[in-house]
Parts: structure tokens; C-alpha cells; sequence
């Protein structure tokens, strides 16, 4: 970022109290920084926090998961979007995605219309009151994102996102998260994903029970 500094401070211990709250962590003795992933997830933490603590009150009824998939089809309004994009886009199972919509479609939040290609296929489409739902999130999600980058160079925020994507990256190149990872979903599955014969729901959720 804008600079590094050159004290000395003892080696960060994720069990100690305050590591993770926003105290600095400190560096290795050759210079590194100590445990930055800690630290990346420490921050997202907060950020879910906080987005939960100022989300706009006409968004209460959508938990911390099923706003992600609000702004996710809000953003791909213009194209069709299946159970098995929220799966893939989330890195969650077919279990998990089917009783997540389920939920999200019991609160109102989303419907599930068939395609003309195949009429067992079933788009997630959003209702008004979740489109409506996304504009306040988007509003707050803004706010937010002024608030954290306080004082920041655009230089600073470029930088930062080049570093995400190689970290990203990196990530990927391991075979073992993102799409093509063992468990992932299935491309050549699609087609039967999200239809009445094979919705991917638990033995559980086809019984009507929720956990």
C-alpha cells in the first residue's frame, strides 16, 4: 500500500486477545507480514458485521446469504440464472443451494419459472419485493465501501484490487476451490439440475423439514 513499517513487534498469535479485532498483528522476524490471510478473513468478518449492523430495514427478512444471492441476480437480470449458477458463483453443494432457495422463495424473496428450451428447467427470478430489497443493499453497500476506503488513493484501491486478483488466482491454481475443484458441480450435469425429477434437495427437505 502507501508504506511499510520498520518496528519490531512480536509475532501474532490468533489466540490472543484482540488478534482479529483490528490491533496490528506484527511482522516476522525476516520482515513478512504475519498471517495476512487471518488478517484478509478477520476483515471480511467485519465487513459482514457491519453490513449486518446498518442493513436498511426493508432488507431484515434477508439473512447474510441470501442478500449475496439478491445482488447476484440482481446483477444478472439480463440473463437466466439456475440453481446451478448460485452453486458454482458460491461454492456451495446442490443440498445447500436447494434449501437455501427454498427458504429464499418461502420468504418471497425469489420464484422459479420454467424456460422454453426445457420446460423442467427452472430460472431463479427475483420478485419485486427482493429487487426492491437489492437497490437498499446496493445504497448501503456503498456507503459502506466510502467508509472503508477513507482516506485511500485510487492508486491505493487499483493496487489493491491487482493484489485480490492474484491472490485469487493463486488460489485457483491449486485445483482444490473455484469451479473445476473436486465436488464442484458438474457441467455436463447441468441439464438435470433444478428439474422436478432432480432438484438436488436432501432426503430431509424432500420431506419438508428444514434444519
Amino acid at each position: 500500500m502507501t508504506g511499510t513499517s520498520t518496528r519490531t513487534a512480536p509475532a501474532y498469535d490468533p489466540d490472543a486477545e484482540g488478534a482479529g479485532n483490528g490491533k496490528e498483528i506484527g511482522t516476522e522476524s525476516e520482515g513478512r507480514p504475519a498471517h495476512l490471510g487471518i488478517e484478509i478473513r478477520s476483515l471480511s468478518n467485519m465487513i459482514n458485521r457491519y453490513l449486518g449492523v446498518t442493513m436498511p430495514e426493508d432488507a431484515r427478512n434477508a439473512t447474510g446469504g441470501n442478500a449475496r444471492i439478491i445482488m447476484f441476480l440482481a446483477k444478472n437480470q439480463t440473463r437466466n440464472i439456475f440453481q446451478y449458477d448460485i452453486e458454482e458463483r458460491f461454492s456451495i453443494t446442490r443440498s445447500t443451494a436447494s434449501r437455501v432457495l427454498s427458504l429464499m422463495e418461502k420468504k418471497g424473496l425469489i420464484e422459479r419459472h420454467a424456460v422454453e428450451r426445457d420446460a423442467r428447467l427452472r430460472k431463479i427470478v427475483l420478485t419485486k419485493a427482493a429487487l426492491d430489497i437489492a437497490d437498499s443493499l446496493r445504497a448501503n453497500a456503498m456507503r459502506m465501501e466510502d467508509m472503508l476506503f477513507e482516506g485511500f488513493q485510487q492508486e491505493d484501491r487499483d493496487n489493491l484490487s491487482r493484489y485480490f486478483a492474484r491472490m485469487r488466482s493463486n488460489l485457483l491454481s491449486t485445483g482444490l476451490v473455484g469451479s473445476n475443484c473436486p465436488g464442484a458441480p458438474n457441467p455436463e450435469s447441468r441439464d438435470t439440475q433444478g428439474t422436478t425429477g432432480d432438484s438436488g434437495e436432501s432426503e430431509d427437505e424432500k420431506k419438508g423439514t428444514n434444519r
